[in-house]
């Protein structure tokens, strides 16, 4: 059944033969992060057939792979004839290391720039103030549902930010902030 619908997915799959290398070693990184928590994550092997299953079974997952592939625009627009992303996530163009996780619909990510392993609850915002630079993140970065991170701010490696916070200035590394201001809550070894 699963190679079936994956016949949709074929112009994605040319999408993803023109990618560089690099691009591809990004791509293999989401789709291995998406793929942690799913069911069916051991029952489904090589890189091409998961990206297919995420493509076809995630929304938000298309709008990451959308997002990668973003200099192929008009090959994109073929295949969201097919495989329609998310129209409630908003990606900037800011700059984005492997491993995104984008957990739900209803997110506005214009960053500067991120490490590995970001993740994004539902509802976030992330953004510039007018006329300033947008925040910039380390590696494994968790920012929580219905947060919002504005400004020229820079988020250290290993930081997590609880619901509904709202981040306006620097966090350092390994550590949980939470509330509105955002406040330290404890240091994460």
């Amino acid at each position: 059944m699963l190679w079936i619908k994956s016949v949709r997915c074929i112009i994605a799959d040319i999408l993803y033969a023109l990618c560089s290398k690099s691009q591809k070693q990004i791509v293999q990184a989401d789709v291995n992060r998406n793929f942690k928590w799913d069911v069916n994550r051991d029952k489904i092997k090589g890189n091409l057939l998961r990206l297919n299953y995420l493509l076809l079974t995630k929304t938000e997952f298309r709008s990451i792979f959308y997002f990668r592939v973003k200099r192929h625009r008009h090959m994109i627009g073929l295949c969201k004839v097919f495989l329609s992303p998310a129209d409630t996530i908003e990606f900037g163009d800011g700059e984005m290391g492997g491993g995104l996780l984008v957990s739900h619909y209803h997110s506005v990510i214009c960053l500067k720039k991120t490490g590995t392993n970001f993740r994004v609850g539902p509802g976030v915002v992330i953004d510039a103030l007018e006329g300033g630079d947008a925040p910039t993140f380390g590696d494994n970065v968790y920012v929580a549902s219905n947060s919002t991170v504005i400004g020229d701010v820079h988020i250290g490696d290993n930081v997590i930010i609880g619901a509904g916070s709202v981040v306006t200035e620097d966090l350092p590394e390994n550590s949980v902030y939470v509330g509105n201001p955002a406040r330290f809550i404890k240091h994460i070894d």
